[in-house]
């Protein structure tokens, strides 16, 4: 692959190199017109991809740069110039999560904001259509220790159209967190992106991976044919809750995994320990054998609140019957009661005063208040003067900032 180091590509000046892997290079690279840097991803154009490759990868590059998730990497411009095909994305300098990664066990209360936000990435991926297909470590990236953002979708399928960039019958993917069915060079839909997530979930609990072998192909054989080491064995302090739905994502037999990716992170986030759940009592949890890395401590919070999935920031609600929730500014009144400004409401699209709750003799009800990008309740469109019932565990979306509410 020739190297673009010291050369410019589409007005970006290339920088140092971040990242390769089989079909593509990604270096740092400049931006003069708005002095920012950037990640650029070069694709090189070969004789055995050639037109059909580009148009694929065009279609696909397309649907990509129209998701929009706090927990998905933005991707900003599209490209094809001397015999290359490049993607600019935003340029994410705290590494990965694969970086961070000792081989010893983490503690769920850590992991939690970890996992269950890219879920939430892959569900919303799912609901627009599209399927990762290399959900792994390395493609999340940390924008900061509690905010994972998920990567590189050069693998993606687009549902209900042709097979994404690789040919039928042909194993995609890394092999340590492939699905059985892309072991076997199957085809693949949204529960092979629900049995990776459970290999990242079980990595980061145990420190290893459910299957360890010598070669790819023997670990993809163990995978077709062995079920993994139940985790607890690994890590005693995982609970039997915790466990059930590790295993269950794991399930050889795509019918037994989660029908959904939102299925599995409703199971995690219902978890004690979980963002907005008080973490389980040490009984309900052996000592580890061996040491157990940990990255903060969990605080219990009780009473009403809202959960930030991209931080797993709690936001408590006021005790009282009206809560306007926004995003505050010295020149506008009345100032939101829960503020979503230092959460990424600016960047998301949250309005000044986005909506509110109010709580009456049903409980909480939630209205917009004519927002410019809308508030949604698990994903339905709430209307202006239109208050709907919110119980716990739903989801809130006001534009592009989701929220998890809790009752108790």
């Amino acid at each position: 692959m020739r190297s673009w180091t010291g050369k410019t590509i589409g007005g970006y000046q290339i920088g140092e190199e971040i990242g390769q892997g089989g079909m593509a290079v990604v270096h740092r690279a400049h931006q003069p017109q708005l002095d920012r840097w950037v990640a650029i991803k070069i694709l090189q154009a070969t004789e055995a991809s050639g037109e059909e490759f580009l148009a694929r990868f065009r279609r696909e590059a397309r649907a990509i740069a129209a998701l929009r998730h706090p927990n998905i990497l933005t991707i900003y411009d599209y490209g094809e110039e001397r015999g290359a095909a490049f993607i600019v994305m935003e340029y994410v300098p705290g590494g990965t999560l694969k970086a961070g990664l000792t081989r010893q066990p983490m503690e769920w209360p850590d992991v939690a904001p970890l996992v269950i936000p890219v879920g939430r990435a892959l569900a919303y991926a799912h609901s627009q259509g599209i399927v990762h297909r290399d959900v792994k470590p390395a493609n999340v990236l940390l924008a900061r220790a509690d905010w994972p953002l998920l990567a590189d979708f050069g693998l993606v399928k687009l549902i209900g159209q042709e097979r994404g960039i690789t040919r039928p019958g042909v194993s995609i993917g890394t092999p340590a967190y492939h699905s059985p069915e892309q072991a076997a060079g199957e085809d693949t839909d949204h529960r092979s992106d629900i049995y990776a997530l459970g290999v990242v979930l079980y990595e980061l609990l145990t420190g290893r991976l459910p299957f360890e072998a010598q070669s790819p192909v023997q670990m993809m054989m163990q995978r077709i044919h062995e079920p993994p080491i139940p985790p607890r064995r690994l890590n005693p302090r995982i609970t039997p809750q915790l466990e059930a739905v590790i295993l269950r994502a794991l399930a050889r037999d795509q019918a037994a995994r989660h029908p959904t990716m939102d299925a599995l992170v409703n199971d995690l986030s219902r978890l004690p320990g979980a963002p907005g759940q008080a973490a389980w009592p040490p009984s309900q949890a052996t000592a580890p054998d061996g040491p157990t890395a940990r990255i903060g401590a969990s605080s219990p919070t009780a009473g009403p609140r809202l959960v930030v999935t991209g931080t797993g920031a709690t936001l408590l609600i006021p005790p009282q019957g009206e809560v306007l929730i926004g995003r505050a500014d010295p020149g506008v009144t009345p100032q939101p009661d829960v503020d979503l400004g230092p959460h990424g409401g600016s960047q998301a699209g949250v309005s000044r005063h986005h909506a509110r709750l109010l709580y009456g003799p049903e409980g909480w009800l939630l209205e917009d208040l004519h927002s410019t990008n809308g508030t949604f309740l698990n994903n339905t469109p709430v209307r202006p003067g239109q208050p709907v019932r919110v119980r716990s565990d739903d989801v809130i979306r006001c534009s592009q900032l989701t929220l998890i509410f809790y009752e108790e």
